[in-house]
């Protein structure tokens, strides 16, 4: 019976010495699972790119860029555009790619009237000293798209620059057309690169000027100069468009013809900017 006892006594005392056993063992694997009784802190990368979280901000940049370009197509639904292209003698000179300016015009103003849709609004007149015409009369775009490549492509360079007459001939033209087209917001860009010829042509001179006849009809007014080498750094011709423009930053200048495709998408865009 004592043996018994002592037994018993020895198979608790080795049960209890198990369970502290079994407990020293989690104790040391969660301490190894930690990084050690005393884990080191991790060190930031000073070079590390770092990342600041905006909330509110779309991710997808793929949707962003869609939305943009969902935006534009709606403005060119709504843009209504009047041009008014100079082809007098000195848009047959040559730009530093070989092309004449006239040509490079040709090319800008159809890759814009291209971008337009059939609800848009479209005119374009052209004008030398030998005639100003009425190229493509202002009309949905739907109504006149059949006609405008044709109109462009057969303009040619010859003439002086009646810049006044010109002017006031677009003027009237807007006129006609504006109450056709209730509640649309006009714009009207003229591309020149040369003073008037002869002087007396030039808009400021008259009272009232043509220029802002047509701006007091509530049309955003744009103006495209096209330089040739050397007429860069003469202010005259700049300083007529501006004075044309609605405001200065409406005005903008091409270096060469060459870039006249460029700035007339640049146009554009700020048009579609101010519509929305």
């Amino acid at each position: 019976m004592q043996k018994q006892k002592r037994k018993l006594n020895l198979f608790k005392d080795s049960r209890g010495g198990i369970e502290i056993i079994i407990l020293l063992i989690i104790f040391v694997a969660s301490i190894f699972i930690v990084g050690g009784i005393f884990p080191k802190l991790s060190k930031t990368d000073p070079n590390a790119e770092k990342f600041t979280a905006i909330t509110g901000i779309p991710l997808d940049s793929h949707n962003s860029l869609q939305l943009k370009t969902i935006k534009f197509k709606k403005c060119l639904g709504q843009t209504n555009v009047d041009l008014l292209l100079d082809r007098t003698g000195s848009m047959g000179e040559r730009t530093p790619t070989g092309q004449t300016k006239i040509a490079r015009l040709k090319e800008a103003v159809l890759v814009l009237t291209g971008q337009l849709s059939d609800q848009s609004v479209v005119g374009i007149q052209s004008f030398s000293s030998e005639s100003i015409t009425d190229d493509v009369p202002i009309s949905y775009y739907k109504d006149v798209k059949g006609i405008i490549s044709s109109k462009v492509n057969a303009l040619n360079a010859g003439g002086q620059t009646p810049t006044h007459d010109a002017l006031a001939f677009s003027l009237d033209r807007l006129k006609e057309a504006i109450p056709k087209f209730p509640g649309r917001q006009f714009n009207f860009i003229l591309i020149s690169d040369g003073q008037p010829v002869p002087p007396s042509q030039d808009p400021r001179l008259f009272n009232p000027n043509p220029a802002d006849e047509i701006k007091n009809l509530r049309v955003n007014v744009y103006t495209l100069g096209i330089f040739t080498s050397g007429e860069a750094s003469e202010p005259k011709l700049a300083e007529l468009l501006k004075s044309i423009a609605s405001r200065p930053e409406n005005y903008y200048e091409a270096q060469t013809g060459d870039q006249a495709t460029k700035l007339l998408e640049a146009i554009l865009t700020k048009i579609c900017e101010q519509t929305n």
